[in-house]
């Protein structure tokens, strides 16, 4: 053998002996926000709604009516849900009373429940909405 592969074959079993490098720490997966292994049942409830006011008039192709009461919400088993506008939301309520819905049309509602168990929050998509419901005084649906 010549010189330059006998120095080949000792780089090759130098770089086969060298340590590895360790694999990156395995990290436990968490939940989704508003998904069903990160929910609660501790905001369940009817909630009235109580005011909703109108951010966007709507465009030339899309007129956004005015809505004065925001729908009834309930929420069951730490689902939400309420229907306005021909649409049905739904979402997850979070331990922390973070509450995402969406739509089959693709509007969105996020929002927050309070300690007061007042939600207020905001419906997007062709319209604005800014909306708040207060849960009624028997807790449990």
């Amino acid at each position: 053998m010549n010189r330059l592969s006998l120095l080949g074959i000792s780089l090759l079993a130098i770089a086969a002996c060298a340590p590895q490098p360790s694999p990156p720490p395995t990290v436990a997966a968490t939940p989704a926000p508003g998904s069903p292994p990160n929910t609660t049942t501790f905001f369940d409830g009817t909630y009235a709604g109580s005011f909703v006011q109108g951010i966007t008039p709507g465009s030339p192709t899309t007129q956004c009516p005015n809505i004065r009461v925001a729908p009834a919400l309930t929420i069951r088993n730490g689902v939400a849900r309420f229907d306005a506008l021909n649409l049905t939301f739904q979402g997850y309520v979070t331990p922390q009373g973070e509450l995402v819905m969406q739509s089959g049309g693709g509007e969105t509602f996020e929002g927050h429940i309070d300690p007061y168990y007042v939600l207020k929050g905001r419906v997007t998509g062709n319209c604005i909405y800014d909306a708040t419901w207060t849960r009624n005084t028997s807790p449990r649906v």
